[in-house]
């Protein structure tokens, strides 16, 4: 609905169904400038974008995003404006307006982000995912059959796969991200973006250190960003009783961050002794 609601229309939708089962006509007489391409049964999600990516659209532009997400009215004008102002960008996406469980507005979905940022290269990609991330479901991308093809390469990386995605992206052409919020991003229980599994946290930050490769500076920032992450994970699933999927590996101890720890957790660590301390 929210595609069909913008100050500046779009000339038509595509919408790259997965195998749901609904009435074609029914959509049709709803929203006549709707096309779409339907499969006969649900494929893997990266395998229904992938389609987006890699049939030749109408357009030079192409933005895929979540169901339950919401574009603001203002959302392609100000994108389009963005990369009409930004000719060297390769793909922009903004910040966006957090909806909790309750239908309530509750902050912004990057709220580290003042101003707009313009990623120039790998390193600035890698150092900007230490701090946040870039909402992939509504970011616009000037179309290339390229894209499309190294979503098989983000497929190894999980729920982190879109971060591989979009450092293929970064190498290619700038990323503009903005500050200002252009869509609603309805957070939930059970998302995909909710706790990363071990091993797709672990290539994430291998892939961030190996993007600033070229430049030291950035490369100890990113490793110690990861590294104070990894401990912070360690003694938390510690705590908690957490099963660990990796073996500890001291080179990514960060005394920083287990300070901290200690700091924040103290009551409850003594009564983890104390209780450990009784059961033997």
């Amino acid at each position: 609905m929210s595609a069909f609601s913008q100050t500046e229309p779009f000339d038509h939708v595509e919408l790259y169904d997965n195998g749901s089962n609904f009435s074609v006509e029914d959509l049709h007489s709803l929203f006549p400038s709707l096309r779409i391409f339907g499969l006969p049964r649900s494929v893997p999600p990266e395998e229904n974008i992938r389609r987006a990516f890699v049939d030749p659209p109408s357009t030079p532009l192409l933005c895929v995003f979540h169901d339950d997400d919401l574009l603001l009215p203002h959302f392609h004008a100000t994108m389009k404006a963005a990369l009409s102002m930004n000719p060297k960008a390769g793909a922009v996406s903004c910040n966006g307006r957090v909806i909790d469980n309750q239908g309530q507005a509750n902050g912004a979905l990057l709220p580290n982000l003042k101003k707009d940022l313009l990623l120039g290269g790998a390193s600035d990609f890698a150092r900007w995912y230490c701090e946040g991330f870039i909402p992939f479901p509504t970011t616009v991308y000037r179309w290339s059959k390229k894209f499309g093809e190294d979503l098989d390469f983000a497929r190894s990386f999980g729920r982190c796969g879109d971060v591989a995605f979009l450092s293929c992206v970064v190498q290619r052409a700038p990323i503009l991200l903005l500050a200002k919020e252009c869509f609603s991003y309805r957070r939930h229980g059970g998302q995909d973006s909710a706790g990363f599994k071990w091993w797709e946290e672990t290539k994430r930050w291998e892939l961030q250190i190996q993007l600033c490769s070229g430049d030291p500076g950035d490369r100890r920032y990113v490793q110690k960003k990861r590294n104070a992450r990894m401990t912070s994970r360690w003694l938390n699933a510690w705590l908690q009783a957490e099963p660990r999927e990796e073996d500890w590996d001291w080179q990514f101890f960060s005394l920083v961050s287990a300070h901290r720890f200690f700091r924040n957790n103290k009551l409850r660590i003594l009564r983890l002794l104390m209780k450990a301390g009784t059961r033997s």
